[in-house]
């Protein structure tokens, strides 16, 4: 079973909930984060997004459109820091 965790970024609650271990690393080998090739950094926010954000229910829906439609780079940043630091506990 997936665990969870709500955090708390900028005033806001979101529900995260876990994954594989494969599913993660090979979502950061396909967009290039593991240093092989070209980043993908907001197609792999995007994934991250939609895959581990149970709530709000428009970020797991929009993943990253959400925080294009509303400008805000910071809480798309700081979400995807909490993101990874969750799965690494």
């Amino acid at each position: 079973m997936a665990k969870q965790k709500t955090i708390t970024l900028h005033g806001k609650e979101y529900t995260l909930q876990s994954v594989s271990p494969t599913w993660y690393m090979e979502q950061n080998d396909k967009h290039g984060m593991t240093g092989g090739g070209k980043r993908e950094t907001s197609q792999y926010m995007d994934t991250m997004f939609r895959n581990a954000v149970i709530s709000p229910a428009e970020i797991a829906n929009k993943g990253m459109s959400f925080f294009d439609e509303t400008d805000d780079i910071k809480t798309a940043v700081a979400l995807l820091k909490a993101i990874e630091e969750f799965f690494l506990e």
